[in-house]
């Protein structure tokens, strides 16, 4: 499954995600922005700014849960910043929730932070400079995509949940199960394909854990207060923090610092790494971190706190809540120097090639940009620039009609033509009765010049009542109506259109087809007359005829039965 998806059923063609994507790793085809994975860099950004979530992070709720029915041991790393993420009154309330879900054992990242940021201490006291910290898998992705020669500066040094995890499976057993919760997306594919695995078996979002608390309905405020299985340093508790791992190294976190500096949002790091080759040489420590605040305003963060706030939590956590004591580090449960922390990197880079001048010019024409002044460079499309997105469809990342102004241009002028050319008036009014526009058939049927009538009450050139009625009852109005001082009869429909609090009326002249009508009307009446004429006379005929026949049979019955009388009288005297 791939770590960001797209319901298309969902995604309404914004641009949104495009817009919002510094590494410009989304391509839309036929409509639909779906995530470049060998481009992404999991900073889960596009998630966060769609506005119809179409954009679906990889689940692993059910992994987890088969974890829990299989009655093996499982145990949690939850981050630092789960304090600002749930809602609880104190803090072992949250471990005494993941034991009731059936979780294990449940420990602090903080303790893998700890002896990371003790690693990057001994990496800088080398006097390998400058180094640039490897905690921020996000960083770590961009880095090997798009500036695998900055390599060689990123510490070869494990991130604080795989290092946790490494703790937990050497004091648990390596048959546990590692489940890392927190609020980044890139930690799911951190654990993808290689050695990272061994050391985490499964990432939760806190959405994800919200959501399996829902389902056990477990409300975490009533949880029973419980510690944490393990300790850890009190400063590794604030690295989720920009400056947190200098801080949690002991190094100095002066923010006027000139050998250390710490950077946090996306596009600030690319500025900087831009930058990189002319500012290295001053520096020892460079922290990274490619959420603006750090993780705790990470992509998968819960609304439950406002950033600052959550920022604030987590400071507070780190001071009131109980950690062993640096000076008595010794008295720790375990010691960390037998575990490997190193960690490679590899170059993922892909190749750009750059489309010719003639083939960007070609994709420009496409959406009428010939010249340079017609190029707008708004943005709409989700690029910086026109040339850019001609790149990006030369590319196959874009696609032509992505660009809104030429589309909304183009679609403008053809309902223009339509209206200009239709033979049917329309009438367009403000919800105060008073004409916006005319259009030439309109202008012609009511004699009125659209410069003089616009801004006139529809009163000026017919009853309004038709128009006052669509407007109050927000129902189209249709039917046939007369207008006799334009002689002309017309088939109206009039409608409110609330989006634009418009009334639009259309009336499609019927004059000619109603003569025709009434003239059909009146030779059907008389050809109806007519054949009840005839009807009629042949009636009459044929009464006057049955009459005669009537008549003449009676005479005839008569003399016949006189005549059979009479031999019937001689045929007895003949006896």
């Amino acid at each position: 499954m791939r770590l960001i998806s797209t319901v298309q059923a969902s995604c309404r063609d914004c641009y949104k995600c495009v817009r919002s994507c510094p590494m410009k790793a989304i391509r839309v085809i036929n409509g639909h922005a779906e995530v470049v994975e060998d481009r992404c860099i999991a900073d889960g950004r596009c998630v966060r700014v769609c506005p119809q979530n179409a954009k679906k992070v990889e689940d692993s709720i059910e992994l987890v849960e088969g974890f829990l029915r299989a009655k093996v041991k499982v145990a949690v790393s939850l981050a630092p910043s789960f304090t600002g993420a749930f809602n609880f009154d104190k803090p072992g309330q949250m471990v005494g929730a993941l034991k009731q879900m059936g979780f294990d054992y449940v420990g602090e990242t903080a303790e893998g932070a700890t002896a990371v940021a003790e690693e990057h201490r001994k990496l800088v006291a080398s006097g390998r400079q400058p180094v640039i910290t490897s905690c921020c898998p996000a960083i770590v992705n961009l880095l090997e995509i798009y500036y695998p020669d900055l390599l060689l500066y990123l510490a070869p040094i494990v991130s604080p949940m795989v290092a946790h995890g490494k703790i937990l499976k050497n004091r648990y057993g390596t048959d546990t199960k590692v489940v890392f919760v927190g609020p980044c997306i890139a930690k799911k594919g951190e654990i993808k394909g290689n050695e990272n695995a061994l050391a985490v078996d499964a990432v939760l979002t806190f959405g994800e854990l919200m959501s399996m608390l829902h389902r056990k309905d477990i409300e975490i405020g009533n949880c029973k207060t419980m510690a944490f299985d393990s300790p850890c340093r009190l400063n590794s508790r604030t690295f989720p923090l920009p400056g947190g791992l200098a801080k949690s190294a002991a190094l100095n976190t002066d923010m006027l610092a000139k050998d250390i500096v710490t950077i946090d949002g996306l596009e600030e790091v690319i500025d900087f790494l831009d930058k990189f080759e002319e500012v290295k040489d001053s520096l020892q420590l460079i922290e990274l971190l490619a959420c603006n605040g750090g993780c705790v305003a990470g992509p998968e963060s819960t609304d439950i706190m406002i950033e600052f706030a959550r920022r604030y939590s987590v400071i507070h956590y780190a001071e009131e809540q109980p950690a062993f004591d640096d000076n008595s580090e010794d008295k720790a449960v375990d010691k960390y120097s037998g575990l490997d922390l190193t960690s490679r990197y590899s170059s993922r880079s892909i190749a750009h090639p750059k489309p010719s001048e003639d083939k960007i010019r070609e994709i420009l024409s496409r959406t009428g940009k010939i010249t340079p002044e017609d190029e707008l460079n708004c943005g709409a499309c989700g690029y910086n620039s026109c040339r850019d997105k001609a790149m990006a469809v030369a590319a196959g990342m874009a696609e032509v009609d992505m660009c809104i102004p030429y589309m909304r241009a183009r679609a403008e002028s053809k309902a223009n033509v339509i209206c200009q050319m239709t033979p049917n008036a329309i009438i367009v009014l403000d919800s105060n009765l008073r004409i916006l526009e005319l259009n030439p058939a309109a202008e012609k049927i009511f004699l009125a010049a659209h410069d003089l009538a616009t801004g006139d009450p529809i009163s000026a050139i017919m009853d309004p009542r038709d128009f006052e009625e669509a407007f109050h009852t927000k129902k189209l109005v249709t039917g046939e109506v007369s207008f006799p001082d334009y002689n002309m009869v017309a088939w109206q429909a009039i409608f409110y259109v609330a989006k634009d609090d418009v009334l639009i009326g259309i009336f499609a002249d019927i004059t000619k087809e109603k003569e025709q009508r009434e003239q059909l009307s009146r030779v059907t009446d008389e050809t109806l007359e007519k054949a009840q004429e005839v009807i009629n006379k042949q009636m009459k005929v044929a009464q006057e005829i049955a009459g005669l026949l009537g008549e003449t049979t009676a005479e005839t019955k008569v003399q016949l039965t006189k005549l059979m009388n009479l031999i019937k009288s001689e045929g007895r005297k003949g006896d």
